[in-house]
């Protein structure tokens, strides 16, 4: 049976529960979509695992270092989602998007040589275990409208304000 330990920490966004082994995170959802982390986990450990709660971790003081302004913070989390290969591309591009900056579907397909696979980015992006670290509320449509977001709208809206795209 494996062993996860289980994670919260406040933000101005509410509650976020992560997933994580020593300092490599493996998923993160926000209050009201906590039940999505057990289903993350299943892509690890499909037949069992362990949920340990933790209270501190090297993960915790990035989280509240980008909440208090150093955006550059989520950068040094280790992450490592499950996906399929063309998932796995899609988040890594997304962590090349830096803070106060945004992609379109379109611009991330390119980066990735899938000419015409907005959409199926915009799939990847929504199937993110790891929302606000990889960094997918900073892609948005091609005619600058936000898109959508798994943790809702209204908090996609309050990172790119924090983040300094949006006017606050």
């Amino acid at each position: 049976m494996q062993t996860f330990l289980l994670s919260h920490v406040d933000s101005p966004l509410g509650n976020i529960h992560f997933i994580h082994q020593d300092d490599i995170l493996y998923a993160l959802e926000f209050d009201e979509f906590k039940d999505r982390l057990t289903q993350a986990l299943t892509r690890y450990s499909p037949t069992a695992f362990q949920l340990v709660n933790c209270e501190t971790s090297a993960i915790h003081p990035l989280l509240a270092a980008y909440f208090l302004g150093n955006l550059a913070a989520l950068d040094n989390i280790i992450v490592n989602p499950l996906g399929t290969p063309f998932q796995q591309q899609v988040w890594q591009a997304l962590r090349t998007i830096p803070a106060g900056k945004t992609a379109s579907y379109g611009q991330i397909a390119q980066q990735i040589a899938k000419t015409n696979g907005q959409r199926a980015v915009g799939m990847a992006n929504g199937k993110n275990p790891i929302p606000l670290v990889i960094p997918c509320h900073r892609v948005i449509n091609h005619n600058g409208q936000l898109g959508g977001y798994s943790g809702a709208l209204w908090r996609k809206e309050w990172l790119l304000k924090h983040e300094g795209y949006l006017a606050s």
